[in-house]
């Protein structure tokens, strides 16, 4: 069964999983490798109708290279979410800025899960969608924390400020660590690429520029690890241990 506009395959045994258990998906069609039956017998607790399949579906399907973990899953799109939609409670938010590979898309999804993020933002032109690959990376997270799509990432941050959140936007070359910023309250924390960073309107628009400590001269992290960071040390000043 093939995908189409209103549903897509994803792999990987959190993902699946995560999926079963969330209500705001259906499942259409499961596959399960034979000698996976531990999962089976979980997964019988969520859908009655589980296709015993062999290796060949998979390759048929994702090809020789994806580690699917003898499982999958054709679900239903998420309904799209926005801005408005969201709670307005002191859970921080993630903007991402010129970030654009699936893994870290898909890494920073299971940090915000972890840490308590509500949402991560991403611009609509030049970044990708949910895919197999994120979700897989997410490891069950893109059930828990939405990805956002905005028209205009400088103008939602705007939007938001109006609304009592402070921006804080990550930069290596800011005077201040990040853990010297009061974070306590309603923060958007701004994600720049790894080398571009932030752009120049991006930068502006925030209340607060910080870097990351780092040891020594060599302070190179990808935009998932700095996203990680940045929301541990949000989560630990507002819970105040």
């Amino acid at each position: 069964m093939a995908e189409d506009k209103n549903s897509m395959w994803i792999y990987g045994r959190h993902a699946v999983v995560a999926a079963a258990r969330n209500k705001r998906r259906k499942i259409i069609k499961l596959a399960v490798l034979s000698q996976n039956e531990e999962l089976i017998q979980e997964l019988q607790s969520f859908i009655n109708e589980i296709d015993v399949v062999s290796k060949d579906f998979f390759v048929n399907h994702f090809g020789k290279d994806v580690i699917h973990q003898g499982c999958a899953a054709l679900v239903t799109k998420l309904d799209e979410i926005y801005l408005e939609d969201l709670s307005d409670d002191d859970s921080p938010l993630l903007f991402l800025d010129q970030v654009t590979d699936p893994q870290n898309i898909g890494s920073i999804l299971r940090a915000a899960a972890v840490f308590g993020a509500k949402a991560v933002v991403l611009p609509e032109a030049n970044t990708p969608g949910l895919t197999s690959a994120m979700i897989k990376v997410a490891s069950g997270a893109a059930e828990r924390v939405p990805l956002i799509k905005v028209k205009n990432l400088v103008q939602s941050i705007r939007f938001l400020q109006q609304r009592g959140y402070w921006c804080l936007g990550l930069d290596e070359h800011a005077d201040k660590q990040i853990y010297q910023t009061d974070l306590r309250g309603k923060f958007i924390i701004v994600v720049g690429s790894e080398g571009r960073g932030m752009r120049r309107l991006t930068r502006e628009v925030c209340d607060f520029l910080v870097q990351l400590p780092s040891f020594g001269s060599f302070s190179t992290l990808n935009a998932a690890q700095a996203a990680t960071v940045s929301l541990y040390e949000y989560l630990k000043q507002n819970r105040g241990d």
